[in-house]
């Protein structure tokens, strides 16, 4: 089913360089996966439409830098405010999945992580410390259901976007967290018991027994910056 697609330019599509007028002054600096996403979407006929803070006098400097980088589109709306961007669409009658959701990048990361496919992540991943299951992704929330094995731990780490709450469901699992790397508090939980975890709040997971647990959060499964890991690994989005 075509879809059509609203999307930011500056820090979404290109580079944002702090300062509006910079952004229309030097020359433009196309992220990282968005051709690929424009070729994409061109191909499955979607509707482009680009929308901006940029003031409508600069229509057609931009029109100039997206020309020049080869991002096709349909519409370009103008002067949008700063603030939150709201979509509001009516679901059709009987429907199962909404008609309208959101993605929110981290600023002049590209669009690696974008995917509309929602089938293509594995439903099991063999971890060093336990295993994770999938139990549902879709375009609103993802709940995972997590095993870890006495005295192993995942890895010190932080999301910049993903708020996710945890819910002991067998076992003991303590969780450090805090803001300071050097400094993080811990806590034991145990069956029932459960936390809600903000994007840029460092913790770690540890089993100070065998523990199940349950994780419901937004659906930024690749959303995860490693500190620290007891396993050597590096820095990979979606792999804690």
């Amino acid at each position: 089913m075509t879809k059509t697609i609203f999307c930011d330019i500056d820090g979404t599509i290109l580079k944002h360089r702090g300062d509006i007028y910079k952004n229309i002054l030097e020359p433009p600096e196309i992220l990282n996966g968005v051709i690929d996403k424009f070729k994409e979407w061109d191909k499955n006929n979607y509707k482009i439409i680009l929308t901006t803070g940029r003031k409508e006098g600069n229509r057609e400097r931009t029109k100039e830098q997206l020309k020049l980088l080869g991002i096709n589109y349909d519409e370009l709306i103008m002067g949008l405010p700063n603030g939150d961007r709201i979509l509001i669409n009516d679901k059709k009658e009987n429907g199962i999945d909404y008609t309208a959701y959101a993605y929110n990048l981290i600023r002049n990361e590209g669009m690696n992580n974008i995917n509309f496919n929602l089938n293509t992540f594995e439903k099991r991943i063999e971890k060093p410390w336990g295993y994770e299951e999938l139990v549902e992704y879709n375009k609103n929330y993802v709940v995972k259901k997590l095993f870890m094995y006495e005295g192993h731990s995942c890895s010190t780490q932080y999301h910049e976007l993903k708020t996710e709450t945890i819910v002991v469901l067998k076992g003991i699992l303590r969780i450090f967290i805090g803001n300071d790397l050097n400094s993080l508090e811990f806590k034991d939980y145990m069956e029932g018991d459960n936390i809600t975890i903000k994007p840029y709040t460092i913790h770690k997971m540890m089993g100070i027994s065998d523990c199940l647990y349950m994780e419901t959060s937004t659906n930024e499964l690749w959303d995860v910056i490693r500190l620290e890991d007891d396993y050597g690994r590096t820095n990979q989005r979606y792999n804690i």
